[in-house]
């Protein structure tokens, strides 16, 4: 069976911000026989692994449904106006791998997967291509591939191993291999490559594309997740069923192994060399379309407005509240209430029109003198909140951030902070951020798990990294007043609008049930549905 794939081409379209290189039209179709010796079509088969990425903020579910919204619905710190959205299953503890938030990412990230390994088998026979141009795409493909496998680990738990074409339809169906497996053979391999062989430049990218800044990123945050959870634990006996059995057990971060350690000191040679290349720019730098692959960002997933928008700008926007142009107003990505009354009344943050808002003006679309709007119940994300697209056009630019460098600084002081460094190394990185935000500052040895989480809470709210924070350190915050109330152990956490505790089932998301179905060797994750047959 060949396997066929859309003209790459084409797909550059969904990348963003670079407009000259998205600019291209479909011609036809390839198989991966097909013959591609120039350099335009060796770096539309690089281009075409990027596809996947802009998915992250596609709908999911029912109206008002979003997949980065999904990814904080489960740590329980989410509200919605909109039930539709079904937060009310992550409340109540009746989510399955049937849900499109648990179908969805599985696929996109697998695509990812899919089109990066087409283009690693078909790059080599690009005759037109120097070594050095050649070096710079690999680096790119196995950078993103690195990414969308560090992805499904850290969601899935162990997944399917999968580095070849897959030419045959007998040879779909595999086991899932063991986490441990996929960070030693395919992610860790894939972005040493990128960041200490590779032709990529070593330098902030300036059109989306990935750069050796991108892939440092990355490898870093790999290597803090390794020396965490699961990891740390499934490393200890790779032949136990630890993902389907739900044999959980340790707690206590940071862990206190040769391992970790190792992993943490990698860590750290990564952040120290991003440390004082970037500087934090303004609150409204985040929210700013221009600013796409400027001022602190490192790697972001790329929108075009009109032509592949950002997907969750008009669930940031209170329920048909007629502020916007957007043809939706969806009022299902909201932090909770108990979530933004954790933060210091003093922090910046939480000033309106900074990463919260609690009014606005009626749309030109529904009152030509844009009269104020009703005051909002709550306070709502203005992290997202994209004025030319809110107020002009309907369509959004705006940049979605993987890592940017308030992520760096914050994950340098956890670094030094795990290792037992008690010097100016320790507090530097948290101070940047506390000092932008208008708190006090921290001395070297007063950091506490709580202090690193708590801030990585207030500055990356709504970017994705809670869940992720929670599982690899196997703790929760409890919400308070004017600061969390205090960190536990993830489970017997129960989050203030959920109606029970996390088990060992909530340290990971259950497998697509669309793989259940068609691979008949995937088995679930304990404790979640539909199970394999016969598991």
């Amino acid at each position: 069976m060949k396997y066929i794939f859309i003209t790459l081409l084409g797909l550059g379209l969904m990348l963003g911000s670079c407009e000259k290189f998205l600019e291209e039209t479909p011609t036809g179709s390839l198989t991966d026989e097909s013959q591609i010796t120039s350099t335009a079509g060796g770096e539309a088969l690089a281009t075409g692994a990027y596809r996947a990425l802009p998915d992250w903020t596609s709908g999911a579910v029912w109206w008002g449904g979003n997949r980065a919204n999904a990814l904080e619905y489960a740590t329980g710190k989410a509200y919605s106006q909109y039930q539709g959205a079904e937060l009310w299953k992550f409340e109540q503890n009746s989510e399955s791998g049937d849900s499109e938030y648990f179908t969805h990412p599985w696929s996109m990230w697998y695509t990812g997967v899919r089109d990066c390994n087409l283009a690693l088998k078909m790059l080599p026979g690009v005759t037109e291509l120097s070594k050095d141009q050649m070096s710079k795409l690999i680096g790119e493909v196995r950078t993103l591939r690195a990414f969308y496998y560090f992805s499904l680990v850290r969601h899935y738990g162990d997944v399917v191993y999968n580095t070849e074409v897959v030419t045959d339809l007998a040879d779909a169906p595999r086991e899932r291999s063991s986490l441990v497996k996929i960070y030693d053979e395919i992610i860790v391999p894939d972005l040493e490559f990128a960041v200490n062989e590779s032709a990529l430049i070593d330098e902030q990218s300036s059109d989306g594309r990935i750069t050796k800044h991108s892939a440092r990123a990355i490898l870093a945050d790999v290597y803090l997740t390794m020396a965490g959870y699961p990891y740390q634990e499934a490393v200890t006996d790779t032949t136990k069923a630890w993902c389907e059995q739900g044999l959980w057990t340790m707690t206590g971060y940071p862990v206190k192994s040769a391992s970790a350690t190792e992993l943490l000191q990698k860590s750290k040679a990564q952040l120290d060399y991003f440390y004082g290349k970037y500087e934090l720019g303004s609150f409204a730098d985040i929210r700013n379309p221009a600013m796409g692959n400027k001022g602190e960002a490192i790697f972001q997933i790329q929108y075009v407005a009109g032509l592949r928008n950002n997907g969750i700008i008009a669930t940031t926007l209170p329920l048909a509240s007629q502020i916007s142009m957007f043809g939706d107003e969806n009022g299902t990505g909201i932090p909770s209430v108990a979530y933004y009354n954790s933060y210091n009344p003093a922090d910046i943050r939480i000033k309106d029109r900074v990463y919260f808002f609690e009014d606005d003006t009626k749309s030109l679309k529904y009152d030509p003198n844009e009269s104020p709007a009703a005051k909002f119940a709550v306070k709502f994300l203005y992290k997202y909140y994209d004025t030319e697209a809110i107020k002009v056009t309907g369509q959004s630019g705006l940049n979605f951030n993987i890592y940017r460098y308030s992520d760096i600084l914050l994950m340098h002081s956890e670094v030094n902070w795990a290792l037992g460094i008690k010097s100016e190394d320790e507090v530097k990185g948290i101070n940047q951020i506390r000092t932008r935000a208008g708190l006090p500052t921290f001395q070297p040895g007063e950091l506490s798990l709580k202090d690193i989480l708590s801030e990585r809470a207030y500055e990356l709210v709504w970017e994705n990294k809670m869940l992720f924070d929670m599982r690899r350190t196997r703790t929760a915050l409890i919400d308070g007043a004017g600061e969390f109330a205090g960190i536990e152990n993830f489970v017997g956490h129960k989050p203030t609008s959920f109606n029970y505790e996390f088990s060992a089932k909530h340290l990971l998301a259950p497998v697509s049930s669309i793989e259940i179905d068609n691979n008949r060797l995937c088995s679930q994750n304990y404790g979640w549905l539909p199970q394999q047959v016969g598991q």
